[in-house]
């Protein structure tokens, strides 16, 4: 029984099972704490609450314990078994509040608890080190929220703070002061640039994305495959960004800016849903029609649909200069809708052509689906009867049908009110205020109801010019219908008729006094609006030359350098001389000292502070041919080199020799102190590691 309690009092008491081990001593933890708040800060945002406090509260009790060692209560909350059960817990709430297990959001959250349960039972170096990779692979989870330049900025603290806390770990009792470490990680975080500058643009680029995540259930934002009274004006009050485009010549004006997307064709009498009796088609213009050229950036949505200005005149294509032998990333339906090859889960470019056109020639006959109108809005079948009997043509009919929203008192706005389960009914005849939804709905069922097939088209009404290139907005969100006349389908916007300004000047113009348009819709955001666009204009560049910077971008790189697809040895053969030249300059080239000291006295305190680093200190009034020669006959493994450092050197100092001789030398020299810098290196590595070898072959 005794035992027993032993091997209870063990699990449940914090101590170190090797006691050889050195314990973490305070300026370790607390360097681990700051890199664990700076890589859990990023996540604070989209994470659950509890997940949140969890993983700070762990974090905090830590710290706590170590001005508390000998706290029974927080010894037994940080025990190992204890931990554990808290992870675990943690795991299983997790699968509880996401509903699903495998996907980024649930993953991200546990790893974000178990850093935090590592952090708690740090002990030792190998625990620090262990966390250390942790909080790396936590750090690049940042990056399936937003690539933007922001979090760029975000991850330079990071990163500063895990090589200020690899330093500590390494040396502990290093007497350098905080702000000696943090400099000296500074130096080297800058010196490395140039090299990850060199790998980011020579690496070989792979065609796809680095990584795959699993789809995440509630991880969707923008337009669907379905409609209901109320979906898009939601949507719409979002500032999000849906795309940016590109135009390769003058932009459409505004009230010709329809962006193509979902076509809705189903009807239940409440809801519209896309069809699934859905084929390819051939992209198809008038010879003498107007072309726009443009390049496309979708935002993720995780979804298959992709957007084309009004009528797609050809197949979306990667972007890739002026290649024109691209893949095809999706095909266009015979509604006219683009459809990707697999949902869009990263940024996508496409190239994409397309022509302003209210007709558009059919792929085939409507189908069955663009005439089917269930029984369960009859006040606007018998209205649409009515009027159909009073016209004399179908173009005529629609008119009419237009100029009844025209005429009678409806209102366009964002908050509406709810309708029941005839919705078409209740809109056109009590409550008469809606959003563009309510209007392309009620319009699309009194067409169907004269016996015209009819269908409503979703996507983006509008886009922000932004310098050189066009903003459109998830507060862009548009519903618009079209119906089959004279052999062609007819785009008709009834919005457009109870809201002009929605068409011509945007959402903001159609509702200036209502509260639930987006703040960055609003037009009269002043110097904040023009803030954003700036900062959005950044971001956009930043997206552009960095982050889609794939394997085409790189193609296209070599070709504007004169390589056409150089081999994988042209590439590492580039990398390594460029790397060598870098590390020549940091290595060879010695830094001027501010005091005025010539480039060859520059030279020669280098070379001392080398032989002092290797334990070889120069005695006070010791000439510089005297200390030489005493070092050359304690270290006989550089006599050699040593001989010659102190030739050149006088060479340099006592001898008249012209400019050439004397940059030859001095390149010598420079060659000679690379060389012994980097032996001295492997002398203090080799004293560093054979203590080590000894106790191990104890």
């Amino acid at each position: 029984m005794s035992r027993v309690r032993g091997t209870w009092r063990r699990l449940f008491t914090r101590t170190d099972r090797n006691a050889t081990d050195t314990p973490v001593d305070e300026r370790t933890l607390f360097a681990m704490a700051t890199v664990i708040f700076l890589v859990q800060f990023p996540h604070l945002f989209h994470l659950p609450i509890w997940v949140s406090l969890l993983g700070g509260g762990l974090v905090g009790l830590r710290l706590w314990h170590h001005h508390a060692p000998h706290h029974k209560s927080l010894a037994l909350v940080l025990s190992p078994v204890t931990v554990t059960l808290i992870a675990a817990t943690a795991a299983v709430l997790l699968r509880l509040d996401y509903g699903y297990a495998v996907g980024r959001d649930p993953c991200v959250a546990l790893l974000f608890v178990l850093v935090a349960a590592k952090f708690s039972e740090i002990r030792r170096a190998s625990d620090a080190t262990v966390l250390l990779c942790l909080s790396a692979f936590l750090l690049l989870t940042q990056y399936f929220y937003s690539q933007t330049i922001l979090t760029a900025l975000i991850t330079l603290p990071e990163i500063v703070a895990m090589a200020f806390a690899m330093a500590v770990v390494r040396d502990p009792h290093n007497p350098a002061t905080n702000a000696q470490q943090l400099r000296l990680v500074g130096k080297l975080l800058i010196q490395g640039l140039p090299l990850a500058a060199v790998l980011f643009v020579l690496f070989p680029r792979l065609p796809g994305p680095l990584w795959s995540l699993p789809e995440d259930a509630l991880a969707r934002t923008g337009l669907s495959d379905s409609m209901s009274p109320g979906s898009i004006g939601s949507l719409s009050k979002s500032n999000e960004v849906a795309f940016r485009v590109e135009f390769d010549g003058p932009p459409p004006p505004p009230h010709a800016r329809y962006w193509r997307g979902p076509v809705l064709t189903e009807f239940d009498g409440r809801n519209w849903t896309v069809s699934e009796q859905n084929t390819a088609a051939t992209p198809w213009h008038p010879p003498d029609a107007k072309v726009y050229d443009y390049t496309v950036m979708l935002q993720p949505h995780r979804l298959r649909w992709l957007f084309a200005l009004d009528s797609a005149a050809s197949l979306p294509r990667a972007d890739q200069g002026a290649n024109t032998d691209t893949p095809i990333l999706g095909q266009l339906m015979a509604d006219r809708q683009l459809i990707a090859n697999a949902p869009v889960t990263s940024v996508l470019r496409y190239r994409q052509s397309s022509v302003l056109s209210n007709a558009m020639m059919p792929a085939h006959a409507p189908r069955a689906s663009t005439l089917q109108l269930p029984g369960k809005n009859p006040k606007a079948i018998a209205f649409a009867e009515d009027l159909r009997e009073q016209s004399t043509s179908d173009l005529d009919y629609a008119q009419r049908v237009l100029r009844h929203f025209n005429r009678d008192t409806f209102r366009y706005t964002l908050q509406p009110q709810l309708l029941g389960d005839a919705p078409v009914d209740e809109f056109l005849f009590d409550s008469k205020a809606g959003f563009c939804e309510h209007y392309s709905a009620a319009f699309v069922v009194m067409m169907r109801a004269a016996d015209i097939p009819a269908r409503v088209v979703t996507g983006y009404l509008g886009g922000e010019m932004n310098g050189d290139y066009m903003i459109v907005r998830q507060a862009d969100a548009h519903a618009w219908a079209e119906a089959f006349i004279d052999g062609v389908w007819r785009r008709f916007d009834p919005t457009g008729q109870v809201a002009p300004s929605r068409v011509e000047q945007g959402l903001s113009a159609a509702l200036p006094t209502e509260s639930a348009v987006p703040s960055f819709a609003r037009m009269d955001a002043g110097w904040l609006r023009s803030a954003r666009l700036r900062w959005d204009a950044l971001n956009h560049q930043w997206q552009r030359l960095v982050v889609d910077f794939d394997n085409d971008s790189q193609k296209s790189l070599w070709e504007r350098l004169g390589l056409i697809n150089p081999s994988l040895v042209h590439i590492v053969v580039l990398a390594m001389a460029l790397s060598l030249a870098w590390g020549l300059f940091l290595f060879g080239m010695p830094s001027l000292n501010r005091s005025g000291l010539s480039r060859d006295e520059a030279l020669w305190h280098r070379l001392c502070r080398l032989l002092s680093l290797n334990g070889f200190p120069r005695v006070p009034g010791e000439s510089a041919a005297e200390y030489l020669q005493r070092v050359s006959g304690e270290w006989p493994r550089q006599r050699a080199r040593l001989r010659m450092l102190s030739h050149d050197f006088t060479t340099l100092r006592f001898r008249r020799t012209d400019d050439t001789q004397a940059q030859r030398t001095r390149a010598r020299i420079q060659r000679e102190l690379l060389t012994l810098a980097l032996g001295i290196r492997v002398n203090r590595w080799q004293r560093t590691r054979r203590p080590v070898a000894n106790a191990e072959h104890a």
